[in-house]
């Protein structure tokens, strides 16, 4: 079995800091962990990697990059993957964006300038017979 990155994407606030003082910045690069679980099919993964995010004002896209693994019932499955990170948006210290088609995140951005990233995440796939259901947490640093 398979499974579609799974992990966070992170998030990115303003090339435009500065436009609207109260939008975070969260452009650049962040590395981050994560951990996500299906409690019902028995299945945790735990990754780690990196988001490239660009930010123009109040929205943000970019890239990531995660290794990492899922532990199932039958066995441990790669959950290496690279991606785009899309559908960002920064309203103050609040961020939520989205990473492939089935991913959500949000968190909150800490720090002045920001230094770290933290936060809850939901992932919808579907594998050959079964609709899997993972939510966990996720947390990034500059």
């Amino acid at each position: 079995m398979r499974f579609r990155r799974l992990v966070f994407v992170l998030v990115a606030a303003a090339c435009d800091a500065g436009t609207d003082p109260n939008t975070a910045d969260v452009n650049g690069r962040w590395t981050f962990t994560e951990t996500f679980e299906d409690r019902v099919h028995g299945i945790t993964c735990s990754d780690s990697g990196s988001y490239d995010i660009t930010q123009v004002g109040d929205t943000f896209s970019g890239a990531y990059y995660q290794r990492g693994a899922c532990f199932t019932p039958t066995g441990t499955v790669d959950n290496t993957d690279s991606g785009t990170v899309h559908n960002g948006r920064v309203i103050g210290r609040t961020l939520r964006f989205m990473v492939t088609e089935n991913c959500d995140y949000e968190g909150s951005v800490n720090g002045t300038p920001a230094t770290t990233l933290a936060g809850r995440g939901v992932c919808i796939l579907q594998d050959v017979d079964r609709t899997l259901n993972f939510s966990g947490t996720w947390q990034a640093t500059r």
